[in-house]
């Protein structure tokens, strides 16, 4: 018997719950684990939402042998309104049991032929198993640029991770950390990539998107090659109150600039940020030329609410810009951005029209790990 592509539905719990089971048994990382419930906690589909997931499964008899996720959003691309769906979590028993290695590309085949203008995001770096199967299977890959601004540099360079990975390279952040060395080159290097503050500039927090939002993305949405819809039934779903999102308007007197999603995490023993306490840009909107009031704003928040580190991943070449002129760093990223082939083809040439693409960090699976 086969394996067949099914949605996940209420009597599949145990055969998922085994299918986990299974992935620990054979050693494979904690964090890698399909939901326990058919249901999502994130985005379910009911009350007609615009954004919502469902979960599929790969079924072998009575066994689970793998799945996936898609969450489907309207976005705009090249100027009309565009059904996309975002391909997230595939697991497969093949990474523990090579007789199911095929899973995978089952799974990713059946994606398409459900929905063939199809994404992935994130992915942590091209050299993995998922980016690596997306590549060979002709889809178009390439890094969202990651930008960083290290606000108090004593306890950056004691904590981040990748400082850390050797001794010599410990010692070395250590020295620098305690000489005063670090906190002179960081501040300087982002000094002379700040460019003169944008003046008159005004935060207001706010616990809902109502129509002042769908007022700028009918302005925003046709200046981008290819973005996520947000509108303020979109953005309620995404960022709810009452979660820890810090949602905000930016305004200069009168008129509206803009808006960011902000989070403010104290990390313990973080892999990547040790004990820091980091601040995020998930989100944010305006037109390309107010990019730099909004990105100074949503880094003004941040700065004055004690975050150590402000990070970013942002693949628009304007906002980029926005990003060093407000005294940002940029480092390699992990955060690829992958298109199936009927995606890809509708942003030819795609080399170049990568830097005119529209995604965050709010476009994949929320703000893990931040």
């Amino acid at each position: 018997m086969g394996i067949s592509i099914q949605l996940y539905t209420e009597d599949r719990i145990p055969a998922v719950s085994a299918f986990n089971q299974r992935l620990a048994q054979g050693g494979y990382p904690a964090e890698f684990r399909f939901p326990a419930s058919n249901i999502p906690h994130w985005l379910p589909k009911k009350d007609g939402r615009p954004i919502f997931q469902e979960y599929y499964l790969a079924v072998d008899g009575e066994f689970v042998r793998g799945g996936f996720i898609l969450k489907y959003q309207d976005f705009f691309l090249r100027g009309q309104n565009c059904p996309v769906a975002y391909y997230h979590l595939p697991l497969s028993e093949g990474v523990v049991n090579k007789a199911y290695a095929s899973t995978g590309v089952i799974m990713l085949r059946s994606a398409m032929k459900m929905q063939p203008m199809l994404y992935a995001l994130g992915m942590g770096g091209f050299d993995n198993p998922l980016p690596t199967m997306l590549k060979a299977m002709g889809w178009s890959l390439c890094a969202v640029p990651f930008y960083f601004q290290v606000n108090h540099p004593f306890s950056f360079l004691r904590n981040i991770g990748p400082l850390h990975a050797s001794f010599s390279r410990a010692l070395i952040a250590n020295l620098a950390a305690y000489t005063g060395a670090g906190w002179a080159g960081i501040k300087t290097l982002q000094r002379l990539r700040t460019r003169g503050a944008i003046r008159g500039l005004e935060t207001e927090p706010v616990t809902s998107f109502g129509a002042w939002a769908d007022e700028l993305w009918r302005e925003c949405s046709p200046l981008y090659a290819m973005i996520g819809c947000r509108g303020s039934s979109v953005l309620n779903c995404l960022y709810p109150q009452g979660e820890n999102f810090l949602c905000s308007k930016v305004t200069r007197g009168s008129q509206l600039l803009g808006w960011a999603v902000l989070l403010d995490t104290q990390m313990s023993k973080n892999k990547y940020f040790g004990d820091l306490r980091v601040g995020s840009i998930v989100d944010c909107l305006a037109t390309p030329e107010n990019a730099s009031a909004v990105v100074q704003a949503a880094t003004g928040i941040l700065q004055k609410r004690g975050a150590d580190l402000i990070i970013c991943n942002h693949s628009h070449s304007t906002w980029g810009n926005a990003f060093r002129a407000t005294g940002f760093l940029s480092a390699p990223s992990n955060f690829i951005f992958a298109a199936a082939k009927p995606l890809a083809q509708k942003l030819e040439p795609f080399a170049s029209c990568q830097r005119e693409v529209y995604l965050m960090r709010g476009d994949g699976d929320g703000p893990v790990n931040l």
